[in-house]
Order: C-alpha cells, then structure tokens, then sequence
C-alpha cells in the first residue's frame, strides 16, 4: 500500500498524538530532557491515511554533527506505526521518505531490536560490528547503517 505524499512534517498541534503512539517516548515542541523534540529534529514526519484521514505513524530523525570536521550523519531516532495499521507498508514508506530527503547522508538507527533484524535489511539497511565483536555474532551493540547514495555521474 502506497501513501502517496501523505509524510508531511508533524507540526505541534501533532506531538500529544506522537507521544501517544511512542511505545513509551514523549514528544515535545521543544527540547526538554529525556524527550523526543520537534525542535531537535531534522525531520519529524507523520504518515497519514489519504481515505480515513487518520494518522498512521511517524518518524523522528536528527543530524548528528561529528567532532573534527568527520562528516555527520543522520540519526533515525524513533519510528512508530500504530497497531492497526502495521504490516501495510507504512513504515517502509516513512523510511523510503527520509531517504529521498536525506539521500547524500549516512542514516545510522539510534535503537534496534535484534529480533526483526531483517525487516532492517530491506530498505538498505546494513549491519555494522561493534569494535569488539566476534564476526558474525550480531551479540555486541553494532549499528544499522544505511550509506549515503552515490550521486549518478
């Protein structure tokens, strides 16, 4: 299911709705400790369904600047889709949008759980060891990247 151009940016009247559909984060207009903010985000996007008009979910990312002039990245901080409308497309659409946003930057996940290790692969996702694990073992706390795309020449 495609959700054409339905992920425009979550504007603050939409953070009561983002917090209550979070699994456990709270969402803020601005910054306030141990919350997901509007303010901090490079995109907060809300994905909604065209025929019901209903919010489906949303994506939280920022930019993290690097120290020392190495190149910064994009941080996917939070994704959420709510129940009822889960294995639909949504999320990959939400994803698939902060890549067209974003296509010359390196997308790291903040969190992930190990278990839909797979579902991360999908959209171009790849794992990326911890400095001190075994090859292979995915049991030490690596990342999921996505590179930056390479400009067409």
């Amino acid at each position: 299911m495609k959700h054409e151009d339905q992920s425009p940016e979550a504007h603050p009247a939409d953070t009561e709705w983002m917090s209550n559909n979070s699994e456990g984060w709270t969402v803020t207009v601005e910054k306030q400790e141990g919350a997901t903010s509007l303010a901090e985000a490079l995109h907060a996007l809300i994905t909604e369904d065209p025929d019901q008009g209903m919010r489906m979910g949303w994506l939280h990312s920022s930019l993290q600047r690097a120290a020392g002039g190495e190149p910064g990245y994009v941080r996917l901080y939070e994704l959420h889709v709510s129940p009822e409308f889960r294995q639909r497309g949504v999320a990959r659409d939400l994803v698939d949008e902060l890549f067209a946003r974003v296509p010359d930057q390196e997308i790291i996940l903040s969190a992930w759980d190990r278990d839909p290790y797979g579902v991360w692969l999908k959209p171009g996702f790849s794992y990326v060891p911890g400095p001190d694990e075994m090859s292979g073992s995915r049991s030490s706390p690596g990342d999921m990247v996505r590179p930056p795309v390479e400009a067409a020449s």
